[in-house]
């Protein structure tokens, strides 16, 4: 078997990336995201799925296929993907910079956009506003809606939920995405022909992987809390990257380093499908932003000044960023690669692992997603020492079942 062959099927060989795409273009009377026993976002199906509907979705499911094609005169990096433009950045607005995970360029980035009113709205995700560990979808038409939803959020998101609403209404719109979200888009938009008429900027941020809604409620259940006894949880922000900040109903409040939060917890339970993710950078979008700290291991072991890793992918994310600049909305600094990669040293090695891991699933028959143009056997010639402790590694956590999730549950 090589392939998923059915929604179920993406489900149960733990390759979806709980983006809500399906429930989109299905629509929830027949697919509904639910969080499920794990702590991830996946379909639950609620009636029979037409045989067209179904292959349709796969068509354009992330967690089935990805293929990337890069625009003329973009630089291409075996590793990095597209380059039209590579800086170091930050929104020149303080409080703004404060509030955001890093250096504040996406939510600079959106305020913008709506503000010039190149797009008459913005769908990202934000914190549930009833369930604070948990994250919603978001559409945001101006300045407020944004600052709502700065700062990161860890864990399930699947903001494609409401792709479908945006469509309909006919008006140009960005998403704020993770790069598999982003990826979807790009499938869907060689089906569907509004996707690339009305979401005009695809921006995405670098992903480490979705953690589990678990990991989330065993960090509050250190200080007595259970989830829906929480009002707040700010992963990050508030600096850079700003401390985990926890406050519950009854006015506790508790806080520990984001070097604790990522390093020690949230990064011990991501599910399966990200550790062969060819995308973690956003290499199909517009524009994509990441953490640009330099440390000895990648890590956040304190506070930094407030910077974005930056990267114009496209033509059109090139001349937003010129725009942005011009009018005093973003400070841009050169980058290079060279500083990219000590900036970001976990993504290149991620992609260099890929075609190991993959090759683990072929080896064990498992069935795996279709990726194409993402140079996957270039990044894997790059870290060729690597390549078999990868593919053993993942031959051995194949055994143990780490790819197998429960079917995706049927009925209303």
């Amino acid at each position: 078997m090589s392939h998923p062959r059915t929604l179920a099927e993406v489900v149960r060989q733990g390759l979806c990336t709980g983006c809500g795409l399906c429930q989109s273009m299905s629509g929830p009377n027949r697919i509904c995201l639910e969080m499920t026993a794990d702590g991830f976002l996946r379909p639950r199906i609620r009636g029979p799925l037409p045989a067209g509907e179904e292959r349709r979705i796969l068509s354009a499911c992330p967690g089935n296929r990805q293929r990337a094609t890069a625009e003329p005169g973009a630089a291409v990096d075996p590793l990095w993907g597209p380059i039209k433009r590579l800086a170091r950045g930050q929104a020149t607005d303080e409080g703004m910079r404060f509030n955001a995970a890093s250096g504040g360029v996406i939510s600079a980035l959106a305020s913008y956009l709506l503000a010039s009113g190149e797009v008459e709205a913005v769908l990202h995700t934000r914190a549930d506003p009833t369930q604070a560990l948990r994250s919603v979808p978001q559409v945001s038409r101006g300045l407020q809606g944004v600052m709502e939803a700065t700062g990161a959020r860890y864990g399930p998101a699947a903001p494609l939920t409401a792709l479908e609403t945006m469509l309909a209404a006919g008006k140009p719109f960005a998403v704020v995405g993770k790069p598999c979200d982003i990826a979807a888009l790009r499938n869907l938009a060689r089906l569907d022909p509004r996707v690339d008429r009305l979401a005009r900027y695809r921006i995405a941020f670098f992903c480490a992987g979705v953690s589990s809604l678990g990991i989330s409620q065993a960090i509050v259940g250190k200080y007595g809390l259970t989830e829906d006894q929480v009002r707040l949880m700010r992963y990050r922000g508030h600096g850079c990257p700003g401390p985990t900040r926890i406050e519950s109903k009854d006015g506790r409040v508790f806080e520990q380093s984001y070097d604790e939060t990522w390093g020690n917890e949230l990064a011990q339970e991501i599910q399966f499908r990200c550790k062969i993710c060819p995308d973690a950078t956003g290499e199909q979008a517009d524009i994509a932003c990441g953490d640009a700290w330099i440390t000895a291991d990648g890590y956040a072991h304190g506070e930094y000044e407030s910077w974005n890793a930056v990267i114009a992918r496209t033509a059109a994310g090139e001349a937003l960023l010129a725009r942005m600049e011009r009018d005093g909305k973003l400070n841009l600094l050169p980058n290079t690669v060279a500083e990219l990669n000590r900036m970001q040293p976990h993504q290149g090695e991620r992609k260099m692992a890929i075609l190991a891991r993959l090759g683990g699933l072929a080896l064990a028959g498992q069935p795996r997603p279709r990726y194409a143009g993402l140079r996957i056997l270039h990044a894997a010639w790059i870290g060729r020492r690597s390549f078999f402790r990868n593919l053993l590694g993942t031959l051995r956590r194949l055994r143990h079942g780490a790819n197998r999730e429960a079917e995706p549950a049927r009925g209303a």
